[in-house]
């Protein structure tokens, strides 16, 4: 539900600023999908070290972090464009 005040704040924007603020949530969520995936690289290195499994829990680790990274950003992708749609 879109406060009032905000709709007529968005009118004076150009279109180029409004689509700046839309793409904002996506370059949160690359941001997201990257740093998941070093993160999980980096844990998974550090339990081979730990067990002595080289390099099994790191390529875990990269799959696992890519997997719930792509999750969060289809999930933030999906929902921005429902509310496209629900502004036209």
């Amino acid at each position: 539900m879109e406060n009032p005040e905000q709709k007529k704040s968005d009118s004076g924007f150009s279109s180029h600023m409004r689509a700046i603020r839309a793409a904002g949530p996506l370059f949160g969520s690359g941001i997201q999908l990257a740093a998941s995936v070093v993160l999980m690289f980096f844990i998974g290195r550090w339990l081979d070290g730990l067990w002595n499994s080289t390099p099994w829990l790191m390529i875990v680790g990269l799959f696992f972090g890519f997997g719930a990274g792509l999750y969060n950003f289809i999930k933030i992708v999906s929902k921005v464009e429902k509310d496209k749609t629900k502004e036209s």
